[in-house]
């Protein structure tokens, strides 16, 4: 095997895999043309620095056309600026990777004279253009950054608007980070032991506003999750957390004001900063992805309506009931409506998920997501786009309730605030009333340091921080989570439900077998592929690719007879193809078989000669990956397919009863429900909108996708489809971070337990209390941080041997 990763030749532009024959040009290798004429195009401007910036920096580029963006609707949409001289217009480019990407679009001038100039936000991913729109259309811009690789994301989905809750938390973490610093410099004389009363009493002062700014505005957010919580009777981490916070605040406006000391200001706000910087940790995700999908984002954008027998390009938006559309093949249906003109095989399976092909008639009804195979066919609208048969899935309660997912669920963290407050209060009030009665000198000293040293700080800033250095390590194998509130569930996770098309199998590249009784003529090979080159249907279209060497001669009388084959007369050969039933195939199947997807069976002249089967693909490494999960989890299948065109993968599953066909989203989405409900915490693995209700029913949804930059349904994480083989160490990896939270939690309750000791003795200063927290909180973080990255840098050689064996 090592002999074939050294043989292996990749692509120049792009770095993927070449096929057995890769296109050869100016010594360089290409996996398709559309490289090869992104490098031309590259070479004849003098762009060809592009490929010393990165190893194979680009993308395969794509041939999509967007001149629909050159309708009204979506050019005032997209356009921000326009005079007489130039345009103003901002792309999404999810693609962007690398440097080789920025000294590529921010030259885009030397491809084409028509574009003034370009800036790139390489953070977020936008590309901002100025451009001649009178000599240079936005949608011939659109389609030329496309093809260069880098395919503008425009979704016809509601956008989410901008996150004003992040806006605050960077000015509160802003104003944390002033307050504590200047806090710090105008303690430098109290560090220092320079007495000079003016002075001490001004910056202490000083300190004291700073410290309120810091408490009640930065750290505003504690006050206002702690009182939700304490009216739901619940008691979280970030109580011991304020309590910390409000008694060293305290303690230190008491000192100020008496002028009996100088107070721990720089201590509480430098707490804020740090608590701060964790929350940001905490809610840093991948801007470029998109978790949260509603069933509008898997329709065109535009679609081709008929007025008055012209036809017309509209946004999808201004479609109405009763408009009348123009389908052409592999179009997907934008709702329910009626067959007014033509004849369809409709593929519903991006809503199913059964692969078989559905024949509709004129007068017939057609839902929406539905895929038309065939001839261009009319339709009329008979419901609003939000009305359709589809909709349905997205009126369930986990689609309306943003917080279905966590509401029954409760991290670590608040897990042990619920115990660790009630221990924290009683010990603060025993040694009080304690040393009240015995010594009252001692009873503030006591009191104050318990809460400040015992405040959990530690925890709450090594959480966000392990947990998210382990979300950034993932997304370096491609799997990227939404949060760290997923991947902590993830760890917690004791069930695995998988779906079966597009997920554990794909379409087979291997050569189909042939299983005839007898030797085929040439014509009757050509008979053959002339016949199956008619239809639409799976099974003819990989047999259309297997006999593509054959020519297509004439023939008459063709027939379709739903649901069972085609058939067609050729001088005096009479060729039948479809079900073993229908072509008179007499073989020892099980009751069913006649549709399965695997074999398309032959008669010729009524004399059935066999069949050609096709078999499935599973992804590589699958069967071994089932097996190593099932030694840790539950494993279940559920599919929209039927049993038999699936028989092959009962064995990888223990127990036939955690395996279901024939499923339609609800029935997957109430599946996942079921297993809940007897206690078990799920992650839901699928790949299309079919899966949608599964994966935001389950604790976890991951969908599963061989280009996570277009397609994914909504989701908590995105996984590349080539790594779905090691999501067992993925999941292994999350609860090591758990793992190592509650071990750092526990070093700290250690750690802390020796301040405890001196501090219900009232001997512990508040001043070294303050001093001792912060520590424990940055020996925390390191720990974290480190057992993450040694943890992520394990998997990464593990995977690395794992690909050269």
């Amino acid at each position: 095997m090592h002999t074939e990763i050294l043989e292996e030749v990749i692509c120049y532009h792009c770095g993927d895999e070449c096929p057995e024959t890769p296109i050869i040009h100016q010594d360089k290798t290409f996996c398709c043309h559309g490289c090869e004429q992104v490098y031309e195009l590259l070479n004849e401007n003098h762009l060809d620095a592009y490929y010393s910036c990165d190893l194979n920096p680009g993308i395969s580029p794509t041939d999509k056309n967007f001149d629909f963006l050159n309708n009204k609707a979506f050019r005032d949409r997209l356009i921000t600026f326009s005079n007489a001289d130039f345009s103003k217009v901002s792309f999404h480019l999810p693609a962007i990777h690398c440097r080789s990407c920025l000294y590529l679009l921010e030259n885009l001038q030397k491809v084409n004279p028509q574009i003034i100039k370009t800036s790139l936000n390489f953070g977020k991913k936008d590309l901002t253009v100025w451009f001649k729109e009178d000599q240079l259309s936005l949608g011939a811009l659109a389609t030329l950054i496309a093809s260069l690789g880098y395919e503008p994301h425009i979704s016809n989905a509601e956008e989410r608007p901008q996150n004003k809750d992040q806006k605050k938390l960077f000015l509160k973490l802003g104003i944390a980070g002033f307050c504590a610093g200047n806090a710090m410099l105008f303690s430098f004389p109290e560090y220092l032991g320079i007495d000079d009363g003016s002075l001490q009493a001004l910056f202490g002062y000083l300190n004291l506003a700073l410290g309120s700014v810091a408490v009640f505005y930065s750290g505003s957010d504690y006050f206002s999750q702690v009182y939700a919580h304490l009216k739901l009777r619940k008691m979280t981490i970030e109580l011991p957390i304020l309590l910390g916070i409000l008694v060293g605040y305290g303690r230190s406006v008491f000192e100020i004001l008496s002028h009996t000391g100088a107070g721990y200001i720089d201590s509480v706000s430098g707490l804020i900063f740090f608590l701060l910087i964790g929350k940001w940790f905490q809610q840093k995700s991948f801007d470029f992805l998109s978790f949260e999908r509603n069933y509008k984002a898997y329709f065109p954008l535009v679609v081709t309506r008929m007025a008055n027998g012209k036809e017309e390009i509209a946004p999808l938006e201004e479609i109405q009931v009763g408009d009348r559309l123009l389908i052409r093949n592999q179009e997907i249906i934008p709702a329910d409506a009626y067959l007014l003109k033509g004849q369809s095989q409709m593929d519903y399976s991006f809503v199913t998920g059964e692969s078989e092909l559905i024949p509709i008639q004129a007068g017939q009804s057609i839902y929406a997501g539905g895929k038309h195979l065939g001839e261009s066919i009319e339709i009329q609208l008979s419901k609003e786009l939000n009305q359709s048969h589809l909709t349905q899935l997205w009126e369930q309660q986990a689609f309306k309730d943003p917080h279905h997912k966590t509401e029954n669920w409760e991290n670590f963290a608040n897990n042990v605030g619920m115990y660790f407050t009630g221990i924290l209060l009683s010990l603060a009030t025993a040694a009080g009333i304690y040393w009240y009665n015995v010594d009252p000198s001692r009873w503030s000293n006591a009191v104050v340091s318990i809460l400040v040293i015992a405040c959990p700080c530690a925890l709450a800033v090594s959480y966000p921080f392990a947990l998210g250095h382990g979300i950034r390590w993932l997304a370096k194998f491609h799997f990227f989570v939404k949060d760290i509130q997923t991947f902590e569930r993830m760890a917690q996770v004791d069930t695995l439900v998988f779906d079966k098309t597009g997920t554990l199998t794909l379409q087979s590249q291997q050569e189909p077998s042939v299983h005839f009784n007898r030797e085929v003529t040439d014509k009757e090979w050509n008979a053959i592929y002339s016949l199956v080159y008619q239809s639409t249907h799976p099974l003819s279209k990989q047999a259309k690719k297997f006999l593509q060497q054959r020519s297509l001669i004439a023939f008459s009388e063709f027939k379709e007879h739903s649901g069972k084959g085609l058939e067609a007369t050729f001088d005096d050969l009479f060729v039948q193809i479809g079900s073993a039933k229908y072509t008179l195939n007499k073989l020892d199947l099980p009751e069913g078989f006649i549709s399965s997807e695997t074999r398309l069976f032959v008669s010729i002249n009524q004399e059935p000669i066999g069949f050609i089967e096709f078999p499935w693909e599973n992804r590589p490494g699958i069967e071994a990956m089932l097996h190593s999960l099932r030694h840790q989890y539950e494993v279940h299948l559920i599919s929209g397919d039927k049993k038999e065109h699936a028989a092959h993968l009962l064995d990888w599953f223990e127990d036939q009863n955690h395996v279901k066909f024939e499923c339609s989203p609800l029935d997957k989405m109430e599946y996942i429900q079921a297993l809940q409900k007897q206690g078990k915490i799920v992650a839901m693995i699928g790949d299309g909108l079919n899966d949608a209700g599964a994966l935001k029913q389950a604790a976890v949804g991951i969908a599963v996708s061989d280009d996570h930059l277009h397609f994914t349904p909504s989701s908590d994480a995105i996984l590349k489809g080539s790594e779905l083989p090691h999501l067992g160490e993925f999941l292994n990896y999350s609860k090591f971070g758990l793992q190592l939270i509650k071990a750092s939690f526990l070093l700290s309750l250690v750690y802390n337990g020796f301040g405890l000791s001196y501090a219900i003795q009232g001997n512990l200063y508040p001043l070294i209390a303050a001093i001792l927290m912060p520590i424990n909180s940055i020996s925390m973080l390191v720990i974290a941080t480190w057992g993450m990255n040694w943890k992520g840098q394990a998997l990464n050689r593990f995977k690395i041997r794992l690909k050269a064996e």
